[in-house]
C-alpha cells in the first residue's frame, strides 16, 4: 500500500539449472594419488581401491537394492548416474551422482542425491560431496539435484556444476561451483556462488588483434540477479590461473569525501508494472542517479501517462565466506525512466510505486 500524492498538494537487474534454497554441502577436493579412492564416503583413504568393472555408458544410471533394515529404518536403492566424460586441460573426468530413491517407489520424484563424485579417467575420487535425504512418513523430505556442464572460454575451461535443493525459498539460486585445471591439479575456481536470482551465461572473453599485439579480456559468468523489482546481469570474472572469482565491473564516484564505490547502470529484464488506480501522483525526478547534483524536478504521473523503464542502477554486493559467496544488491535501487517524453532518474519506494513498480516478498 502507498499514499496517493497529489499535484494541488505539493509546491512544484548451459545449460537450464534448477533454482532453490541450497543446504551447503560437505566439500572436500582430495589431491590426486596414483592410486584409487572409494567412492561414496566422506573421509577417503588413498590407499583404498575400486572394485574391477566395465564402465558405463556416460550419462547412465546403474541401480542397486541395499538390504532389507530389520530395524525399521528406510530401504534404498542406490542409483548411480554418470555425467561425462568431459575433456579440459589435457585431463578427463566423469561426474558421478550416487543417488537414493526409497524402495518401493518409481519415477524419477524420489530420487534424492546423496552424494557427489568427480572422478579421473583412472577412477581416483578428485573431489567429494554429501548432500542431506532425510525420510519421513515413507517420503524424502528433502531432495537434492545436480547438473554438470562444460565450460570453455578464451583463458581456461572447466566444468560448472549446479546443486539444489528443494523445498526451496522463492528465487534462491546456487550454489554455483567451476572446476578448472590449476597448477596441473583439479581445483574449484573460487568458493561455491549463490544468490538471489538465476544462472544466465558463461561469456568467454573477447579477443582483441592490435597490431602485432593480442589482448584477451577475462571470461565471465552472467547472473541473472533479482533486486525485488526486476532481474539485472551482474558480471562475475573468472581467473581460472589463480582459482577465484570477483566482481568484474565496479563503479566510482565523486564525493565530498574523496572517491566511493557506488552502483553501476545495468540492463534490466523481467519488469513488470502494476499500475494504480489514482488519476494522477508524480515523482521526483533527478537528472542523474545522485541526489547531490540538486533539487529533483516533480513529474506528473496520470493514469494514461506513457511510462518506459530504460535502466537501472544497482550496487552488486559480494559476502565471501568460509563455505561460499553470496551475491546480493544493496537496498538503494536507482530507475532510469521516460515518463511522457521526460526523462531522468527515481529512486524512492513511493516513486517506483508511483509508475507501477513494487518490491516482491
Amino acid at each position: 500500500m502507498f499514499s496517493i500524492r497529489s499535484v494541488s498538494g505539493v509546491l512544484l537487474p548451459f545449460a537450464a539449472f534448477s533454482v532453490g534454497c541450497r543446504q551447503a554441502p560437505q566439500r572436500s577436493t582430495i589431491p590426486q594419488e596414483p592410486a584409487r579412492a572409494v567412492a561414496g564416503s566422506a573421509s577417503v583413504a588413498p590407499q583404498a581401491s575400486l572394485p574391477q568393472r566395465e564402465s558405463p555408458a556416460p550419462n547412465s544410471q546403474q541401480v542397486s537394492q541395499t538390504a532389507t533394515h530389520s530395524s525399521g529404518k528406510p530401504e534404498f536403492q542406490d542409483v548411480e548416474e554418470r555425467k561425462g566424460p568431459f575433456t579440459f586441460g589435457g585431463q578427463t573426468f566423469t561426474v558421478v551422482a550416487h543417488d537414493k530413491r526409497l524402495s518401493g517407489t518409481q519415477g524419477e520424484f524420489p530420487l534424492a542425491l546423496a552424494s557427489l563424485d568427480i572422478v579421473d579417467a583412472a577412477g581416483a575420487v578428485l573431489h567429494h560431496e554429501e548432500f542431506p535425504h532425510p525420510v519421513e512418513n515413507g517420503e524424502f523430505t528433502e531432495t537434492c539435484s545436480v547438473s554438470a556442464n562444460p565450460i570453455t572460454g578464451s583463458n581456461g575451461a572447466g566444468l560448472l556444476l549446479d546443486t539444489g535443493c528443494t523445498p526451496s525459498a522463492p528465487m534462491s539460486g546456487g550454489p554455483w561451483q567451476i572446476f578448472g585445471i590449476v597448477n596441473g591439479k583439479l581445483s574449484p575456481i573460487g568458493k561455491p556462488l549463490h544468490a538471489e536470482g538465476e544462472m544466465g551465461d558463461f561469456v568467454p572473453g573477447k579477443v582483441n588483434h592490435m597490431g602485432n599485439l593480442t589482448q584477451i579480456l577475462p571470461d565471465e559468468l552472467r547472473i541473472r540477479l533479482f533486486t525485488g523489482y526486476f532481474f539485472v546481469s551482474v558480471r562475475v570474472r573468472v581467473n581460472w590461473m589463480q582459482g577465484k572469482l570477483a566482481l568484474a565491473q565496479h563503479c566510482l564516484y565523486q564525493t565530498g569525501h574523496g572517491m566511493a564505490e557506488g552502483g553501476c547502470e545495468m540492463p534490466i529484464e523481467g519488469v513488470e508494472r502494476h499500475p494504480g488506480e489514482q488519476d494522477l501522483t508524480f515523482v521526483r525526478m533527478f537528472t542523474e542517479s545522485n541526489e547531490q547534483i540538486g533539487p529533483p524536478a516533480h513529474v506528473v504521473v496520470k493514469k494514461d501517462s506513457r511510462v518506459e523503464i530504460l535502466a537501472g542502477k544497482v550496487l552488486a554486493t559480494w559476502e565471501e565466506g568460509e563455505d561460499g559467496i553470496g551475491l546480493g544488491v544493496a537496498d538503494d535501487i536507482w530507475v532510469k525512466v521516460r515518463i511522457d517524453g521526460k526523462e531522468g532518474w527515481i529512486h524512492s519506494e513511493e516513486d517506483l510505486q508511483a509508475i507501477g513498480l513494487y518490491r516482491a516478498g
